[in-house]
Formats: C-alpha cells, structure tokens, sequence
C-alpha cells in the first residue's frame, strides 16, 4: 500500500500559524497572526489564511492549539520520511561499512518539545567498522518545504584534517530546494553519490 505524499501546502501554513502564535509572537492576537475560527457542529475549523491547519474541540487554549498544530505537522514528517526513506536506500551508492541513518524520532521529539523545523539524515560508519580515514556526511531536511543543507568531508582518525567534498558544489547543490520531498531525496542522492565519486574516497579504504 502507498503512503500518502506529505502536503507541502498545509505544512507551509501550519508551521506560519504556529509561528503566529508562539515565541516573540506568543501573546500576537489570533488576527494579527492570520488565523480565522469557524465552529461546526462539536467542532471549531482553524484556518491559516484559507488553508485548514487544525481542526479544535469548541473550548480550548492557546497551548492546546499549538500542541494540535505540532501533532498534525508530526503526521505529515512521518509521511515525509516514509517516501524518502526508500528513495535513498535506493539510490545512495555507500562505501562497504556505511549506513544511513534517519533520525526520526529524535527529531520527532525536538519538534514537541522546541518546534525543531529539520531532520538529521547522516551516513555513519556501522560500529563494528574501523577506517583510517572516516567519511561524515549529513543531510538535514527541513520540515516547512522541501529543501536541505547537505555536508560531506572525509577526516582522518583523530578529526585534525578533513576534506570538504562539496567545497566547490554551487550552493544550489549543497542547498537544493525541489518541489516535492521524493524529488529532494533524489536531488541528495545525486550529490552525495557525486561527492563520493571524487577521489578524496580512496581514503576511505580500512
């Protein structure tokens, strides 16, 4: 069965109606802060501009509005990673002795508690795995549209040289923007399996 495709659409809105109401702008009114209330039935529709983010009991506080905004942002990150997750495993090329790693649930748990806008996706030496150089590379997706920071080096054991894979990248590539996160993950594969190309990574040999 196929996941459904996070709606890019509703996050934009979701994460700016929140933004509306919480930090510098926590006491913002829910005017000022673009937000528009109908009740229906049991049931108050909370829109952000004429996008629907949040759908309300007939009481509720500010707090509990925030936290219904962070829980539907939750559900479309896991759709998020759920569509990229197999496009990666598809199409990174990894050196013997890597793994990807999703950071998921950290992320999921910075997102409750602070409102973390990124997921960590990293490829790591699997533990039982010795290199005498080390390759670090760090894809971090953000979670309000789909775009990324990309880091890639490889630094020798003791972390006192590296070498930026992506040092001569254009900044389109080291912070690509798609219109689709299925489209972003086959953007990063791209570049990282570029940046493994370059000869810097026969110094990944054990």
């Amino acid at each position: 069965m196929l996941q459904p495709a996070p709606n890019i659409t509703y996050l934009k809105a979701a994460w700016a109606a929140l933004g509306g109401i919480s930090g510098a702008n926590a006491k913002q009114s829910y005017e000022a802060a673009g937000l528009s209330f109908t009740r229906v039935n049991h049931s108050t529709l909370v829109r952000k501009n004429d996008v629907q983010v949040s759908t309300m009991p007939v009481r509720y506080t500010r707090q509990e509005l925030r936290v219904g905004f962070l829980g539907r942002i939750e559900n479309e990150v896991r759709k998020m990673v759920a569509q990229m997750e197999p496009i990666l495993l598809r199409d990174l090329e990894l050196p013997s002795g890597y793994q990807l790693v999703i950071e998921l649930e950290e992320c999921l748990r910075l997102l409750r508690r602070k409102g973390n806008r990124s997921l960590s996706i990293m490829v790591v030496p699997q533990e039982e795995t010795a290199f005498a150089a080390t390759l670090r590379i760090e894809m971090r997706v953000f979670l309000d549209s789909p775009r990324a920071c990309l880091f890639a080096c490889v630094a020798d054991a003791g972390m006192h040289h590296h070498v930026d894979l992506l040092a001569t990248a254009p900044k389109r590539v080291r912070v690509p923007r798609a219109g689709s996160y299925a489209e972003l993950a086959e953007q990063m594969a791209s570049t990282v399996n570029a940046a493994l190309s370059l000869a810097y990574t026969d110094a990944l040999a054990a």
